[in-house]
């Protein structure tokens, strides 16, 4: 299949849109999005993805991606700033910084970047990264949805390393991951680094490169053309919007999923815990859903759900909260009392593996619940 190349403001929106659906309230927010795509487009750069066909079997893949928790936070004031001596943002692009510094200690070349999850900024931040380093990015990725932890991607499962791994902040922290005992370790040095890096501004980048293999490895293991599923997506919202259709519905439609329930959103708790955001979204129905009750619990990412008090789709399957009227999604962080929303399901069959359901099945957040298919719960 052909590249697809995007070059308008509308492209950006379209494809950030879908990415922060698939994101499943997590994958970082659509204006830190923005800020990775729109100079390309203001500059005249045309950016572009490609099918896995197109890659051939030997060429070097790496994931690139910021890490930190996705909890709201306060900067810190420019004064309290330089006495702990970070000064003014040093690295303007951490993640091609990150990538070119794994480059230099492997003393591979990287050819092809892959998203270990979809997002408004995990996945753009590659795609940033690939258009300024003249490189591939593979409309693939190694979720088929947001998720909280890297040992849960299917390059984990695989048995993939994050390490040796390149790590670069704004600040101009640069490090190398040599080694490590397991990937929950590997995650745990990040996320530490993480809390340093975003101390600040809650905004700034600390990027991780790792997962490094050739294609061939690669293409077993990713969950295909999820970037180009999110374009679609994020178009179809659009224009359901644009001719006053219903967006959820749009929605679910290309996604081959379900609008799970509409209400107003009653209660929002949550905390920052261990570099993660938790909490649960409440949810009253109204429409065809009035009298009825819906909760969330999310790690970073929608995981478990209860309609009426009875658990009813969980992850792996992916959970999506868009507005009601617009359509646009909402990354958890943004979710307040009083929005009246949509929430959306959809399949990730990629997991529906023993290992799988280990890293991303509701047991692996604690919970007694045992994971249904959506499809087995829902219907058309």
């Amino acid at each position: 299949m052909p590249d697809v190349t995007i070059r308008t403001e509308q492209d950006v929106e379209d494809l950030i849109r879908g990415l922060a659906l698939l994101g499943t309230g997590g994958g970082g927010h659509p204006k830190v999005g923005r800020h990775y795509l729109l100079p390309h487009v203001e500059a005249g750069r045309e950016m572009s993805w490609t099918d896995l066909s197109n890659l051939p079997d030997d060429v070097w893949t790496c994931c690139v991606f910021g890490m930190g928790s996705v909890a709201p936070s306060e900067p810190l004031s420019t004064a309290e700033r330089e006495r702990l001596g970070y000064g003014e943002v040093a690295v303007s692009h951490p993640m091609r910084e990150a990538i070119q510094d794994l480059e230099a200690h492997t003393g591979v070349k990287i050819e092809a970047l892959v998203p270990f999850e979809p997002g408004a900024v995990a996945t753009t931040g590659p795609l940033d990264a690939a258009t300024r380093l003249g490189i591939k990015m593979v409309d693939a990725d190694y979720s088929g949805r947001a998720i909280p932890k890297l040992s849960q991607t299917l390059s984990s499962i695989a048995g993939f390393t994050l390490w040796p791994a390149a790590i670069c902040d704004s600040w101009g922290n640069r490090l190398i991951l040599k080694d490590a005992p397991s990937s929950e370790v590997a995650e745990f040095i990040g996320k530490m680094i993480s809390i340093v890096s975003k101390r600040p501004d809650p905004f700034a980048v600390c990027a991780h490169a790792g997962f490094l293999v050739q294609a061939r490895q690669m293409k077993k293991w990713v969950v295909p053309g999820t970037i180009t599923l999110s374009y679609k997506v994020g178009g179809a919202i659009r224009e359901a919007y644009q001719t006053k259709q219903d967006p959820a519905q749009a929605a679910a439609d290309v996604l081959d999923g379900w609008v799970l329930f509409a209400g107003t959103i009653t209660r929002v708790d949550w905390e920052s815990r261990d570099g993660y955001m938790f909490g649960t979204t409440f949810i009253a129905g109204s429409g065809a859903y009035e009298g009825h009750t819906f909760k969330i619990w999310l790690q970073n990412e929608n995981h478990i759900t209860w309609l009426d008090d009875a658990p009813y789709v969980t992850s792996p399957d992916l959970i999506m909260v868009l507005d009601q009227h617009s359509g646009e999604p909402y990354v958890n962080t943004v979710l307040t009392e009083g929005q009246q929303v949509a929430v959306l399901g959809a399949r990730n069959e990629r997991y529906r593996t023993e290992e799988g359901l280990a890293a991303l099945g509701p047991d692996h957040f604690g919970f007694d619940v045992a994971y249904r298919p959506i499809e087995t719960i829902v219907s058309h």
